[in-house]
């Protein structure tokens, strides 16, 4: 059976241990003053059974307090701490037992109230109240956090005299590091030891942040049983009595530790790290004591938090300037991807990266060491796994991007943001494997044992010998100001983008309106010309019939004609015109029967006898069965025209479908076309080859065109002059009116 040490740590209900250390006794109350909970050890020191304090008030314990037999002083301090239903006690609450004094501490919990009963007697020879003024000026001395840390574990060890006082700081992983310390000359030095995050596992991280100070006074002795008339176990995470856990109990024997005492530094809600203090003989402090060595901590809550906050500015006005410099490449690029080209130096620079990816619109690109096409894809494709997040972060990637073979050492950190929800266009920054060297005060895997039962159970180390550890495949951490100067990037990036769009669409709205207005002039003056070409051509026809004079008759024949062929182009320029107003009628069109007729229709006005015209597979489209019938009428049309002087004009129409498009190719062996003409073939009045051997307007094409894009299709052509061309069009399956 495979045991993970610190998932199991994490489940101990270390909140809930069933006893209390003997220095003290406990009772919880309701709040009618009715006795609920006690510690075995309270029926010793007040001669009074267990049977007779349980389930009656905690007035009849007003004697052994040192207080009269009637008082009901206890529920008087809680109604006097009592504020709008919150209670604030003003711990702790002097009282004698036996002439001796104690404190007595009051704490709520869920529906009860918990009076921790400690001895005011302590271990200190000296009330640390009396140094605590010099002890701060001496912390504070210093404006390099290295040195206020130092001279913290000597303040704090001056104050409470223990033997070894530490500044135990946790990493991000959860697992700690010794980075001060202070100790007796006698001792070794564990400064720059790293200790695994099972050590202190994630609920009792939670609980140094409700209770800023713990004291374990003397490990050796057993703990004193909760006794209750209920089965339902007593929350002792807000007393200061609460029982260690049996493992760390042993954890601390194991080191020889006979008594610690811990600070917590909690810094922005954080528990930042912890003074951890040792001692090698049992030893007592009591609530006042405890309280000045908490007011140290906070006040080095505060400064570490100042000083934190000192570099994380100083880091972001460092990267500042790369977010003025995305955002004045994207106002001075029409294209997204410039800020590649015009930041991407700068970014490695800031960000201490080695490579740096824009993938955007299936592209990539990028500066820098980056990893091959397909496992950038890899990287990207992962925001559909993790839906939730905007960025992924990670400084050991062959752990965290198992699906996508990266190589370690080159890129061991990344660092990637999403620019859309719901699409896989991104930024990415890589940074290569730092190697180093980590010294863990003993072999970080706990022991994993079985005990008599066959179950397994784990033991903590008996070995604090250092262990090394040599570390690969692990990049220096991204921090938080990194990832927030990351993520604005992207939202310059996402405003260009959005920015973009809304100019492409009043610019879309422009042209529409602009090619609306033009359809309608289009089509009033090809109309009104149709009125005037008339004229003319019956005043030619008139003159013809009048005139006996040859020249004249020559003369009004080339007017005839030239209005022919004007009131021609007229023609198919009100049918150009009439495309773009006339509503796609969209449903399936049967293309074999389409194909067939325009066959027979070419076919009986053919040119040239040897016309081979083949018609292959004819998968069915879906759109207009007029204007598709224009379309296909006007291509094969052209494709027969410009063949027919060849021994064989030959003609091929062959279709052929995907699970995406319906794509038709029609081949000729014609003429062909030339490179200059390829770029202008679809223009209106565009011809191919020369004029005067093939009739035509030029309108043909640029209609076809037209009716394709309200079609959502596209239309391209392949070709070489002189080899016959291949015009090859695209039909989505989805057609976008």
């Amino acid at each position: 059976m495979e045991i993970n040490p610190q998932d199991w740590c994490s489940k101990e209900p270390i909140h809930i241990p069933g006893g209390v250390q003997t220095h003290g006794m406990l009772i919880a109350i309701d709040k009618a003053g009715v006795v609920q909970y006690m510690s075995e050890n309270l029926s010793a020191a007040s001669g009074i059974a267990a049977q007779d304090i349980l389930g009656n008030t905690v007035c009849q314990l007003s004697a052994f307090f040192g207080k009269k037999e009637d008082s009901n002083f206890v529920l008087d301090l809680i109604d006097l701490a009592t504020q709008d239903d919150i209670v604030k006690p003003v711990n702790p609450y002097p009282i004698r037992i036996n002439n001796t004094a104690y404190n007595l501490i009051i704490t709520p919990s869920e529906s009860l109230f918990i009076l921790d009963i400690e001895p005011e007697d302590s271990n200190l020879f000296e009330d640390p109240q009396n140094l605590v003024g010099a002890s701060l000026s001496q912390m504070l001395a210093d404006r390099d956090l290295d040195t206020i840390l130092g001279n913290t574990v000597v303040q704090i060890r001056k104050v409470i005299g223990y033997d070894r006082v530490m500044i135990y700081k946790f990493h991000r992983d959860g697992h700690g590091e010794v980075v001060a310390e202070d100790y007796a000359m006698e001792l070794e030095s564990w400064l720059g030891l790293h200790y695994p995050a099972s050590d202190i596992p994630a609920q009792a991280r939670e609980l140094y942040k409700v209770n800023l100070v713990r004291l374990i006074a003397d490990v050796s002795t057993a703990p004193a049983q909760l006794l209750s008339n209920t089965e339902r176990p007593l929350d002792l995470t807000h007393s200061s009595l609460r029982a260690v856990s049996p493992m760390h109990i042993r954890y601390l024997k194991n080191m020889q530790v006979a008594s610690s005492f811990s600070v917590s530094i909690v810094v922005d809600g954080l528990l930042w790290g912890l003074i951890a203090c040792h001692n090698y003989s049992p030893r007592f402090i009591n609530y006042r004591q405890r309280e000045t060595a908490k007011l140290i901590g906070q006040v080095l809550s505060s400064c570490v938090g100042m000083r934190d906050q000192e570099a994380i500015q100083k880091e972001r006005i460092k990267l500042q300037g790369i977010i003025m410099e995305v955002t004045r490449s994207l106002q001075h690029n029409d294209r997204i991807p410039a800020l590649v080209d015009d930041c991407g130096q700068k970014i490695l620079q800031g960000f201490r990266a080695s490579g740096f990816v824009l993938f955007f619109e299936g592209a990539i690109y990028s500066v820098g060491d980056v990893p091959a096409a397909d496992q950038i894809e890899q990287i990207a494709n992962q925001f559909a796994v993790v839906d939730d997040h905007s960025y992924i972060r990670s400084n050991k990637s062959m752990d965290d991007f198992t699906n996508t073979e990266l190589n370690s050492e080159r890129f061991a950190g990344v660092l990637s943001c999403r620019l859309t929800h719901g699409i896989k266009d991104c930024l990415i920054l890589f940074r290569p494997e730092q190697a180093s060297t980590v010294k863990w005060a003993g072999d970080p895997n706990k022991l994993v044992s079985i005990d008599e039962d066959g179950q397994p159970f784990i033991s903590p180390r008996n070995s604090f010998d250092q262990w090394v550890q040599e570390c690969s495949g692990q990049a220096e951490d991204w921090t938080d100001v990194e990832i927030e100067v990351f993520v604005k990037i992207r939202d310059e990036l996402n405003f260009a983008i959005g920015r973009k769009i809304e100019e492409l669409r009043l610019l879309n709205d422009k042209l529409r309106d602009a090619y609306a207005e033009l359809d309608s002039f289009t089509y009033t003056v090809s109309h009104d010309l149709k009125t005037p070409l008339t004229a003319i051509r019956a005043y030619a026809e008139l003159i013809q019939r009048k005139s006996t004079e040859p020249m004249v008759f020559d003369m009004a024949e080339k007017i005839r004609l030239s209005a022919v062929r004007l009131n021609q182009m007229v023609q198919t320029v009100l049918e150009y015109s009439k495309v773009g107003q006339k509503f796609v009628n969209k449903q399936r069109v049967d293309m074999s029967l389409l194909i067939a007729e325009i066959k027979d229709h070419l076919l009986m006005g053919k040119i040239n006898d040897n016309l081979n015209l083949q018609v292959l597979s004819t998968p069915e489209l879906e759109g207009d069965p007029i204007l598709l019938f224009q379309v296909f009428l006007n291509v094969i049309e052209n494709a027969v025209k410009y063949s027919h002087k060849q021994q064989v004009p030959t003609v091929v129409i062959e279709g052929d479908s995907t699970g995406q498009e319906t794509v038709y190719r029609i081949t000729d062996n014609g003429v062909g076309i030339s490179e200059q003409q390829r770029d202008t073939i679809f223009d209106l009045f565009s011809r191919v080859g020369d004029v005067s051997e093939f009739e035509g307007t030029g309108v043909g094409l640029a209609t076809v065109r037209k009716i394709m894009i309200r079609h959502g299709a596209e239309i391209t052509v392949e070709s070489k002059l002189g080899s016959g061309s291949t015009f090859v069009l695209r039909f989505p399956k989805e057609i976008v009116a």
